[in-house]
């Protein structure tokens, strides 16, 4: 349930900062997400951000961490993650972009390694590099949920 929160804080946060909804800074941000590689995805490349329809990159990015969070992962669903997040970076082909998604994947990462009680650190398997490419491409379809709106809801 951590991660679940803090995926759903940190998206409504930068989508405050974002569009300019609600006064925050980015110093505010720093001391509530510090190290978080999620907040750092976020921040890190912003300029690149505003090349594409941010909005719609963080709520496809979004849809596709509620489809597999809270939940172990078998081997087809990781599959399945690796094939999203490919046609996810072929349609997002922005580093800004890119960095947000495989950040969301080290968290679901994180969070499937702790619900199995493994103690291996995130980011020890080859999940990300599968999802850069090294797997054989195949086409899978996003499901966009209303994750715009549960996030604006929190």
């Amino acid at each position: 349930m951590y991660y679940q929160t803090l995926v759903k804080n940190l998206f409504n946060d930068m989508h405050h900062f974002l569009n300019g909804v609600q006064a925050i800074s980015l110093e505010d941000l720093k001391d509530n997400y510090q190290e978080e590689p999620l907040f750092l995805a976020f921040i890190g490349n912003l300029d690149q951000a505003a090349a594409v329809d941010y909005n719609r990159a963080m709520n496809e990015s979004y849809a596709f961490y509620k489809k597999f969070c809270g939940k172990e992962l078998a081997e087809e669903d990781w599959d399945l993650v690796i094939l999203e997040v490919q046609e996810f970076n072929k349609n997002w082909e922005n580093i800004w972009c890119k960095g947000l998604i495989l950040a969301l994947l080290d968290i679901l990462d994180r969070e499937d390694r702790e619900l199995r009680g493994e103690g291996q650190e995130p980011g020890e398997g080859s999940t990300q590099a599968e999802a850069d490419g090294d797997m054989e491409q195949e086409e899978a379809e996003l499901t966009e949920d209303d994750g715009q709106q549960e996030m604006e809801a929190a």
